[in-house]
């Protein structure tokens, strides 16, 4: 920060002081003591806001207040509502809920909003949070996890929108920390638990990402293999049932297409520069629409006959945390 930065903060500060001591939110001994203060610090930063020609130079144009108040909006509050009030907050809620349901996320967002306006409740703020990470906004998913907590300090299903929000901004602690919250406050959620441990996982697992291929195994993908949440993806290539029946399906020309289409769809979805979920997947890698093509699911069908237990890893692999906790609350 340069020396005119701090000196123009020191005024802010000072300015502070001596409007709270003028509009007399501190009285008496409190007032007199921050004069006093002010007194100390003016002549220590070499800053006076007395001085006619420091104000011309130093003299921001909002009050330090105000400055915080837009950057640290404070936390709602609640409020007696009228019936007249909860019943239309409750229907403009309603409305969002619908709109979720159709991925009109954007338009959610208004309908909370309003809904919000007319009676803050904490399930209006944690339904725009799951709005908001659906739009990948994450920071105002947290900031409205927050306030729904504000208003409900019980609320656990706010703890696990912040969760996944953190988890989705790689913030890893915070997002353990969240769901710690979440379950502490609602212990027999299962979904909770889920996510907590998959966090952990990805926190002793580290960055691992594959990028070089296994011995003997298929060659590297563009971008590396995802971590797939810790678990090793060398085992799924080097399991011979798992190879062999690959080797047999490649013959096939419509399984040689099916692995061109996936291989595009993870290009595409964001193997290469593209934007990874928080369990290593692509955000946009659509495996549903890869499994309905028959050579695949046909191939996923013969390995899970042989495999089991690694195609259930695989299940909880590519299932994003949090995904059970995206619906609105009603």
């Amino acid at each position: 920060m340069s020396k005119d930065q701090q000196d123009r903060l020191s005024y802010a500060i000072l300015q502070h002081f001596q409007d709270l001591i003028s509009s007399k939110a501190v009285s008496g001994d409190a007032a007199e003591s921050m004069a006093v203060a002010v007194q100390c610090l003016t002549e220590a930063l070499g800053v006076d806001v007395a001085d006619a020609s420091q104000s011309a130079k130093l003299k921001v144009d909002q009050p330090l207040q105000e400055i915080f108040d837009k950057a640290f909006p404070p936390r709602p509050t609640k409020k007696v509502a009228t019936k007249d009030e909860e019943a239309k907050a409750n229907g403009l809620k309603d409305e969002g809920n619908e709109l979720m349901k159709q991925n009109k996320y954007e338009e959610a967002i208004e309908k909370y909003t309003e809904a919000i306006e007319v009676v803050p409740v904490a399930t209006y703020y944690c339904n725009r949070a799951a709005a908001y990470s659906k739009l990948t906004q994450h920071e105002e998913a947290v900031k409205d996890a927050k306030d729904a907590l504000a208003l409900d300090s019980g609320y656990s299903k706010a703890y696990a929108r912040m969760g996944f929000a953190y988890l989705n901004m790689n913030k890893l602690p915070e997002a353990e920390d969240a769901y710690s919250n979440a379950l502490r406050l609602d212990p027999s959620n299962q979904s909770y638990k889920d996510n907590l441990e998959a966090v952990k996982e990805k926190i002793n697992a580290g960055p691992n990402v594959m990028s070089q291929a296994p011995p003997g195994g298929m060659p590297p993908m563009p971008g590396g293999f995802p971590n797939l949440g810790g678990m090793d993806f060398s085992q799924i290539l080097n399991n011979p049932a798992f190879m062999n029946m690959a080797q047999q399906f490649m013959n096939d020309p419509n399984m040689q297409q099916a692995f061109t289409q996936m291989a595009d769809q993870f290009m595409q979805g964001g193997g290469v520069g593209g934007n990874i979920g928080p369990n290593g997947i692509p955000e946009n890698l659509d495996i549903n629409a890869m499994m309905s093509n028959p050579a695949l699911r046909s191939m996923a069908e013969n390995f899970e006959a042989q495999n089991p237990e690694m195609m259930d890893q695989l299940r909880q692999q590519f299932r994003q945390p949090g995904d059970d906790n995206d619906a609105p609350n009603p």
